[in-house]
């Protein structure tokens, strides 16, 4: 990653240490044309905490936060930074960025919760509109995962707007391939964005599930044949490619940190065969899960080798 991966690690330090979500919205696809700086903005492009996710599986709501783009959009072409409230009642300040007058983006800083009934009555009345959501399941995911940020906005924007006058230098870097002139007349709507984002948080939520191309369609809203061109184009790799990845990923925790059987671990990772778990790590680290364990494994007191 480079010279992008410190921007990924000051945003994942920001919001663990203030309680503070950060989005990053790309109004003119400037992001995906360097795949290092898409990958690095890519835990930011769209708001995947469980509250959202849930407000979102509805397909009148999710369209309704695309609005929301299409609307911030309009307003940073007039001003240098607005606070406001999304259709669920959530409160951001947007931070525009852009590059000798031509708007890129913006970074999208929240949540501050400064009128909590208004927000609890926009739920309501968002799950008044749906026959899929549920009032208190939504108001308890409100709950459970929106704080809002302990951090005085005052003193944490000229950070950010540093933080966007670096993002259009970068752009600056990257327009060889993407000509500042088309700008005037082009509007990317970040859907995109969204629907990679929410693929693969739903992966990480479920690698120990049955995964299929048809359900991250329907939990992004979009048909197979766009989700899985999308996500080639953006991640590199095929969705099955990228779930294995996942899996084998999170079973190499449990290969260093436990003495459960391989077998036990292909299955806890989402694999339902020991022997195809064993083929694909192989494949994918150049060892089997066995010699990836007796290379790093830390023997704990009481806890001994178990393998097949």
């Amino acid at each position: 990653m480079g010279q992008y991966e410190q921007i990924g690690q000051y945003f994942s330090f920001l919001q663990r240490r203030y309680h503070l979500q950060i989005c990053i919205k790309d109004y003119c696809g400037f992001i995906p044309i360097n795949r290092d700086l898409d990958e690095v903005l890519r835990p930011f492009l769209a708001h995947t905490n469980p509250f959202c996710m849930y407000i979102k599986s509805d397909i009148a709501q999710y369209h309704n936060c695309q609005l929301m783009i299409r609307k911030m959009h309009r307003k940073c072409q007039s001003c240098e930074g607005f606070f406001g409230f999304c259709h669920a009642g959530l409160g951001e300040y947007v931070i525009p960025i852009s590059y000798e007058g031509n708007l890129l983006g913006s970074i999208n800083l929240g949540f501050f919760q400064t009128e909590p009934e208004q927000t609890c009555r926009r739920i309501a009345q968002v799950c008044g509109q749906s026959a899929l959501l549920e009032e208190e399941t939504a108001q308890k995911l409100y709950r459970e995962n929106i704080r809002t940020a302990d951090v005085d906005l005052e003193s944490v924007l000229p950070a950010f707007r540093m933080v966007a006058e670096y993002l259009g230098y970068t752009y600056r870097e990257l327009r060889e391939t993407h000509q500042v002139e088309r700008l005037a007349n082009r509007y990317y709507s970040s859907s995109e964005d969204t629907i990679i984002s929410h693929a693969i948080e739903h992966i990480r939520q479920h690698y120990n599930q049955k995964i299929t191309a048809r359900q991250l369609a329907d939990c992004c809203h979009c048909s197979t044949t766009y989700l899985s061109r999308v996500f080639k184009k953006r991640t590199g790799v095929n969705i099955n490619i990228y779930i294995n990845k996942v899996r084998i990923e999170i079973s190499k925790h449990d290969l260093l940190m436990s003495a459960s059987s391989i077998a036990d671990i292909a299955l806890n990772s989402g694999f339902n065969d020991p022997n195809y778990y064993c083929r694909v790590f192989n494949q994918l680290t150049g060892i089997s899960p066995s010699e990836f364990r007796r290379r790093f494994h830390k023997v704990l007191p009481g806890m001994p080798h178990s393998d097949l």
